[in-house]
């Protein structure tokens, strides 16, 4: 769908609705409880919009001369930061939404072309998703998951500076850990696009475009 500029386009013109809605129930205040199932669905909500204008960024940067890195329009830029301070938000009082929000920080720098280095932290922070013995059920519950963990190499070996990074046999190495959780998560369109990074990685091309 999103393989067309006017698709694009109207992708985040239905994005825009549907933000302004997330929020409006975001806002309704704390006399309005939410349901515990009100909240997963917000949740879906935000992570589908925040992924969805991720989707339409890298595919900008695919079709530019030699796939070179692009900052995102200031536009682009604004929904996506409103999306994700509905996340946070949401965070506050729905503790999983913590599993997304490192990895959609990170992306949000990525995207603005911030210093790599606090990116690189918020990365690291969703590869680390082993629980402590005795961990509190709260705190497992923050902790990023499987996709979490493969989403944050990913975006680590595509964008990060390679001195941010291990050497490339390595990197060759995590991605193929990511694409096997992927499989098993049964994420096709991300095992594709992981498969590709290991395939340009491997031939020495830059993944950036992958």
């Amino acid at each position: 769908m999103l393989t067309k500029p006017e698709n694009c386009q109207l992708s985040l013109s239905h994005s825009e609705k549907a933000s302004g809605l997330l929020r409006d129930g975001l806002n309704l205040g704390p006399h309005c409880h939410s349901s515990s199932l009100d909240k997963v669905v917000q949740l879906l909500l935000c992570d589908l919009l925040l992924v969805m204008r991720t989707n339409v960024w890298r595919l900008q940067q695919s079709s530019s001369p030699g796939g070179l890195s692009l900052q995102a329009s200031p536009a682009e830029l604004h929904g996506f930061q409103q999306d994700l301070s509905s996340l946070r938000k949401l965070a506050q009082s729905f503790r999983p939404a913590m599993r997304r929000l490192f990895l959609h920080e990170a992306t949000a720098r990525l995207m603005a072309g911030a210093s790599p280095t606090r990116t690189h932290q918020l990365l690291d922070r969703s590869l680390r998703r082993r629980a402590t013995p005795g961990a509190k059920m709260e705190e497992c519950e923050m902790r990023p998951g499987q996709r979490e963990q493969a989403e944050a190499v990913m975006l680590a070996c595509r964008y990060l500076p390679p001195s941010f990074l291990s050497a490339p046999g390595q990197r060759v190495g995590m991605l193929a850990d990511a694409a096997r959780t992927l499989e098993k998560l049964g994420d096709k369109r991300t095992l594709h696009d992981c498969q590709q990074m290991i395939i340009k990685l491997g031939s020495g091309t830059t993944v950036t475009s992958a």
